[in-house]
């Protein structure tokens, strides 16, 4: 499998670290803040991971933010959420609104880790099955 390009929107630097140690060489580690998704100064990227924080729900909503990020990187964009702290109803939303799959906490290493894995798998099956299709046509 290729090197996949993931986009990581966090304000925890510790989270970050944490994401990048899992990822390690083999994929390509962008981290963005929530001011740079405001200004819309990120990258593309072929997976996306949010880390909402009850703070960053409450005040800039994770609807939106994944509603954008849809929108300027695709609709079939794979997105994980890190709901930390949010509740059933926020986890629906972020759903709702587009998310591939959440997470509320990543103090398990290894079932981060096995998301991420999840989340680049299922970018490689939308690829191949959205290619298979436009040659089909």
């Amino acid at each position: 499998m290729d090197s996949v390009k993931i986009l990581l929107f966090s304000d925890d630097e510790k989270l970050y670290n944490i994401t990048e140690r899992i990822i390690g060489k083999k994929h390509q580690l962008k981290w963005c803040t929530y001011q740079q998704l405001e200004s819309n100064r990120y990258p593309t990227a072929d997976v996306v991971i949010f880390h909402f924080t009850k703070e960053i729900i409450e005040r800039e909503g994770a609807f939106a933010a994944i509603i954008k990020i849809k929108g300027s990187l695709g609709h079939l964009t794979p997105i994980l959420a890190i709901s930390e702290g949010g509740s059933i109803q926020d986890i629906f939303s972020i759903l709702k609104a587009g998310a591939y799959d959440y997470i509320e906490t990543i103090d398990n290493t290894r079932k981060y880790k096995k998301k991420i894995e999840n989340l680049i798998l299922w970018n490689w099956y939308i690829k191949k099955h959205t290619s298979a299709k436009k040659r089909q046509c």
